[in-house]
């Protein structure tokens, strides 16, 4: 089937092999940039410019794609540069491959002076981290838990609502279904900053909005926020305050009213937590 996307072969003269991952490592990481182009720039021309910037400081192929989503079976080991959907015409995401969590901080560190020096960010645009397991079999990780986690670490109110992308994932645990929570957005995107993509795989949406990508430090520490918070549910650390969180929440839901109970219980099954949180 016919590709329309460009490769472009790495570059093997930037050496990272320090950001791949190894087999000691437990989790592995990937991170997913949304931004508008500037108007004042040619748009093909730009997207060769940040494509051979990129160049620059990565050891992996780089595909190019302005008209649809990649499809090639090594697409996540790859720099992706392709349209977003939740965006406008001149939006576009750029992904990096898997990667160590260095590595997330490396390309942050290095994509972020491009998107000054080419675009900009608005209420629309976000940035996406993925957390997951390396190793997948037998993997249910408690990902209840783990919101209750971020939630009382104020990860998930963090950022100012971006016009109804990405809603606080606690709503659930508050009693909305998902489709109560779309009346609630008023434009496309996902519904929740927190999301369980499978057993083993967590998405974080939460970051995001006018200028998000001038913020790198407090980007920086709530990304490692949200890794340390993945690390002690999945190894099981601090037993005592994960089972006070729950208590906590327990009791809360315990006060509601019938109906709304009623509402939180379909949320959850709609939300497939149902596997992790016995109601």
């Amino acid at each position: 089937m016919y590709s329309a996307t460009k490769r472009f072969v790495a570059n093997t003269n930037c050496q990272l092999d320090c950001f791949d991952i190894t087999e000691e490592d437990l989790y592995q990481f990937g991170c997913e940039f949304e931004f508008y182009i500037d108007k004042t720039h040619d748009f093909k021309k730009t997207i060769s410019n940040i494509k051979n910037e990129i160049y620059k400081f990565s050891n992996v192929d780089i595909l190019v794609n302005l008209a649809t989503l990649p499809t090639e079976v090594d697409k996540n080991y790859c720099i992706q540069i392709k349209p977003d959907q939740s965006l406008q015409d001149s939006g576009v995401e750029i992904s990096i491959p898997i990667t160590s969590l260095k590595g997330v901080e490396h390309y942050i560190k290095n994509i972020f002076p491009l998107i000054e020096q080419y675009g900009y960010t608005n209420e629309d645009t976000g940035l996406h981290f993925h957390i997951s397991t390396i190793k997948k079999d037998g993997v249910n990780f408690d990902f209840y838990v783990y919101m209750l986690m971020c939630y009382d670490k104020n990860l998930l109110s963090s950022w100012k609502t971006r016009g109804g992308y990405s809603h606080n994932v606690m709503d659930i645990l508050s009693g909305y279904s998902k489709s109560e929570t779309r009346k609630i957005k008023t434009k496309h995107g996902t519904i929740w900053n927190l999301e369980r993509v499978a057993s083993n795989h967590i998405e974080i949406k939460s970051m995001g909005g006018v200028d998000y990508h001038r913020q790198i430090g407090k980007i920086l520490s709530e990304f490692h926020l949200y890794a340390d918070c993945f690390d002690m549910v999945y190894t099981n650390r601090e037993q005592e305050y994960r089972l006070k969180l729950v208590d906590e929440h327990k009791l809360l839901i315990a006060k509601i009213e019938p109906k709304q109970k009623e509402e939180y219980i379909k949320a959850i099954y709609e939300s497939g937590l149902s596997e992790t949180y016995k109601i």
